[in-house]
């Protein structure tokens, strides 16, 4: 056997592979079944990916998230609640924040459908105490309403009153539900 011939079969394997390719590559390629999916935390505006960092942390009947820039080393909370009806379709949805000063805000969604101008109610303990807010915005899928933290609410989150929302939707009319103050003390006392 001389050493062109065992050069043949490995040259024409070469060819027949580089024939191959070529066809190959003329043929347009169909669109990928699948992709990465994006992660579900949207970075804010002025951060990068990997220099900013989400926690959850679920405690009774609320859910503390805070997000972190690790660049900056900035932190912001926030607890909140969601009530949903049978369909899994969030009812009402409401968020302990603070403003840039500290102030402690309730920040409540409802669904869009009630509208800009949409009464919101909080009726909590036996009297009852009661809170009345107003829609002041809305988008494709919420309208919402910020109250201030005052006393009454801070007294009903230390006691963990139970709260009765109540709200109008023109289509289905008056909707009512409990959202429980119980656990939020043990979140605040958390962040502490």
């Amino acid at each position: 056997m001389t050493l062109t011939s065992t050069r043949r079969p490995a040259c024409l394997a070469l060819v027949i592979w580089l024939a191959d390719a070529a066809i190959a590559s003329a043929q347009p390629v169909p669109p990928p079944a699948y992709t990465v999916k994006p992660s579900d935390v949207m970075v804010p505006e002025g951060e990068t990916l990997g220099e900013f960092r989400r926690m959850i942390q679920p405690f009774k009947n609320w859910t503390l998230i805070c997000d972190e820039s690790l660049k900056s080393k900035r932190r912001v909370c926030n607890v909140t609640q969601s009530i949903v009806n049978a369909q899994g379709a969030v009812a009402f949805n409401w968020s302990l924040i603070a403003t840039a000063d500290g102030k402690p805000l309730m920040s409540m969604r409802i669904p869009a459908a009630a509208g800009v101008g949409a009464q919101i109610e909080l009726a909590m303990g036996d009297s009852p105490d009661r809170i009345v807010a107003q829609t002041d915005r809305c988008d494709a899928n919420f309208c919402f309403a910020t109250i201030a933290i005052g006393n009454v609410l801070r007294r009903h989150i230390r006691a963990a009153t139970p709260c009765l929302v109540s709200y109008q939707l023109p289509q289905t009319g008056p909707i009512m539900m409990e959202a429980p103050l119980d656990g939020l003390s043990g979140v605040l006392a958390k962040l502490k």
